[in-house]
């Protein structure tokens, strides 16, 4: 699938009434009818098929209103069914003599829209839907304490004069199909009452909808970022976007997480892992986990993009706690190559991850001294390793000759690294700018999702630290 990006976007004041209202019920008084008549009784019939050629059930259909370019902002009046289980739909009568149709299929993210049709029309025999585009964004939205009504945290994003629209709440991240095209969004409180009662407080329109223009056309199949988005009654609300914007200039790094299950995972803790070896760890006795972000309702997560990457790249990690805090599923993404960030201005996706149930890992370390280096000791009590998972928040310290023992390990395959515990010993080698290949072992090995590796047995050989070895 195709992705478009677009940079974080100022979101526009534009007045309209009744523009997120999603039921034919929450429009009082008439709508502005250009060049139509109110429709007889007639009804309206048709048939939906797959872009596979396959019958569409289940599907839904919605017929609206035709509004004018004067009320073009506004959502029309419609009314909705869902197809039969042979593709059919049925109105008893139409809205107008011309109106509207959208077809949506959720299930397979399929879409159909026409603008204009009649009751009659030979389209409506069979309409084939086709992929849809993604809009996705977050929404933001700024307290205001002198406002009349608390506005809450349920948001719609619609776009206006059709009969596309979808519930939005605050900070977390929204997902809508939309036909392929070139079109305007607009973003209000999600309750009518709420809308009313600011209007009935002369709040300006411009204050209570604002809208975002989208600045090219999206193609079917793809998806669209766009955001963050921010809603406030303040006329300059533009200058709170821009200090976002600000925050945000460095570019972020945003993907999607999926659980087992195959469904979105929400509240997955998130880490960016810059130290791929874990040399940070060797200053210290313990790693753990640090929850940077976690996942929202559709598991999607973002971070600002790394001010450092020691190595050519970093990657992120991923895990799903129990109640009790114990790791039910974990999970890694692609190493992101530093080239790919290096002049990100708004947000890369680096695609989905879908989580496994924790593996584990229980490996012993063999000392094997070069007997040509004297100053290499044989003793097992006076050589410390750092074992750790390539990438990962998980690396542990202990003794030659023993066995270590790691849990709660992303499964599948992952790179076992093997180095000297010793803080000198690395700094050194470090300073000297000693080949990682020289003095860090690395192992292939696949972590069993549900279980443990056991009895990995690896070697170490005391590196010979040397300042010429440049």
């Amino acid at each position: 699938m195709k992705r478009l990006f677009s940079l974080y976007s100022v979101i526009l004041a534009a007045a309209f009434l009744s523009a997120c209202s999603d039921s034919s019920d929450d429009f009082a008084g008439t709508v502005t009818d250009t060049g139509n008549t109110l429709a007889a009784v007639r009804e309206v019939t048709g048939a939906v098929a797959f872009s596979d050629g396959k019958t569409a059930s289940g599907a839904t259909v919605r017929m609206a209103m035709i509004v004018d370019d004067d009320d073009s902002l506004q959502v029309p009046q419609y009314v909705e069914t869902v197809t039969d289980s042979k593709g059919q739909f049925t109105f008893d009568s139409a809205l107008a003599d011309t109106f509207q149709l959208a077809v949506i299929d959720s299930g397979r993210l399929e879409i159909s829209y026409l603008p204009r049709t009649t009751a009659q029309s030979s389209a409506l025999e069979k309409i084939n839907l086709e992929k849809a585009a993604i809009f996705t964004g977050v929404l933001y939205y700024e307290e205001a304490g002198e406002l009349p009504v608390s506005v809450g945290s349920h948001f719609k994003v619609v776009m206006p004069g059709t009969p596309f629209f979808q519930s939005v709440f605050v900070a977390d991240s929204f997902s809508m199909m939309i036909p392929a095209g070139e079109w305007k969004f607009t973003f209000c409180p999600g309750d009518p009452q709420i809308i009313a009662k600011l209007q009935d407080d002369k709040v300006p329109d411009s204050l209570i909808f604002r809208s975002w223009s989208m600045n090219s056309k999206v193609k079917a199949g793809d998806t669209l970022f766009a955001g963050p988005f921010i809603w406030s009654p303040y006329v300059k609300a533009d200058s709170l976007i821009k200090e976002k914007q600000k925050e945000e200039e460095k570019g972020r790094i945003s993907g999607r997480v999926y659980c087992k299950s195959g469904k979105e995972c929400q509240g997955v803790e998130v880490q960016l892992i810059t130290d791929l070896y874990g040399f940070s760890f060797v200053q210290g006795d313990e790693t753990e986990f640090v929850a940077q972000t976690v996942t929202d309702s559709l598991g999607y997560w973002d971070l600002p993009i790394p001010e450092e990457v020691p190595f050519d790249s970093f990657r992120v990690e991923f895990r799903r706690l129990n109640k009790d805090s114990t790791v039910s599923e974990a999970g890694l993404s692609r190493y992101v190559k530093a080239s790919e960030v290096k002049k990100v201005k708004d947000t890369l996706s680096i695609g989905k991850t879908t989580l496994a149930r924790p593996s584990g890992l229980l490996s012993g370390v063999t000392l094997v001294i070069d007997k040509r280096d004297t100053n290499q000791s044989t003793n097992c009590g006076a050589n410390s390793v750092v074992i750790g998972i390539k990438g990962t928040a998980h690396f542990i310290r202990g003794l030659t000759c023993n066995m270590l023992e790691m849990e709660e390990l992303p499964a599948g395959t992952q790179d076992i690294v093997l180095y000297s515990g010793d803080t000198k010993v690395i700094s050194m080698l470090e300073e000297a700018e000693t080949p990682l290949k020289n003095y860090v072992t690395i192992t292939h090995v696949e972590l069993p999702e549900d279980e443990s590796l056991d009895q990995q047995w690896m070697t170490y050989t005391p590196p010979t630290v040397s300042t010429s070895s440049k």
